[in-house]
């Protein structure tokens, strides 16, 4: 048996990383929504809400999410998303101002899980969402004003998607990946909702709705990690890295 003298830091023990990220997440403002019972709110037996563990706001059940969502206990405990059918949920106004913000995701795919996540103003009509579609995860603008993608790596594990935008470029990363592209995009200098698992409160766009299993989805809606020289943004990319590698 090794035994060591010294005192190790936390980040160094493998199966403290849950606890590390949410400290971290709360450090930084950000809401963390795992998929477990006892965050999921339930009305007649329905999925009509998902708590957030770090700051105790809820996400609410997207206008169309008539009692589509499905859970699965696991482990890992999943949000189900079935094809063509809005399982998703809205966090509304939680973006006083989309000047810059971090969504992450820790799902499986189950074919294509098109839509993952969406920042919408419902300004100008545009929207930025994140989706994974034809072998690649992708970031755009419904505007088209930009657009960043990375292709899939094959397997059947967990796979943890990270988008940043600071206002002038837009990050993704993925499996050790990373690509960005800078443009303006329009429509974003106003109060913001945002979605998990569909666009909008629409009924409808049926070809956007994909089949996945979400474990886990994060959202700060005040800043760009990726790409940050913080040191608090840089810790908490790296705890969400670390908990992404060990507990998945």
């Amino acid at each position: 048996m090794l035994e060591l003298a010294a005192k190790l830091p936390p980040g160094a023990l493998v199966g403290g990383e849950d606890a590390l990220l949410a400290e971290a997440v709360l450090a930084t403002g950000g809401a963390r929504f795992i998929a477990r019972e006892a965050n999921l709110v339930r009305t007649d037996g329905k999925i009509t809400g998902w708590r957030d563990s770090v700051l105790a706001v809820e996400a609410g059940a997207a206008t169309p999410n008539t009692g589509n969502s499905r859970f699965e206990a696991g482990p890992p405990g999943a949000l189900l998303c079935q094809e063509g059918v809005n399982c998703g949920f809205t966090l509304p106004g939680f973006a006083p101002e989309v000047e810059a913000f971090t969504v992450a995701v820790i799902y499986r795919s189950q074919g294509e899980a098109r839509t993952l996540a969406t920042v919408f103003t419902g300004q100008t009509n545009n929207l930025i969402f994140l989706a994974e579609a034809e072998g690649r995860v992708l970031v755009k603008d419904r505007a088209a004003s930009v657009e960043v993608a990375l292709p899939l790596i094959g397997g059947a594990g967990a796979k943890l998607v990270i988008l940043g935008f600071d206002g002038r470029t837009l990050r993704l990363e993925m499996d050790g990946q990373v690509a960005e592209a800078s443009a303006k995009v329009p429509g974003l200098a106003h109060q913001a909702d945002f979605f998990i698992g569909c666009r909008s409160n629409r009924a409808g766009l049926a070809k956007t709705l994909g089949q996945s299993l979400l474990h886990e989805v994060l959202f700060w809606p005040d800043r760009s990690l990726p790409g940050s020289s913080d040191a608090g943004d840089q810790a908490a990319l790296a705890a969400l890295r670390r908990h992404a590698r060990w507990e998945y």
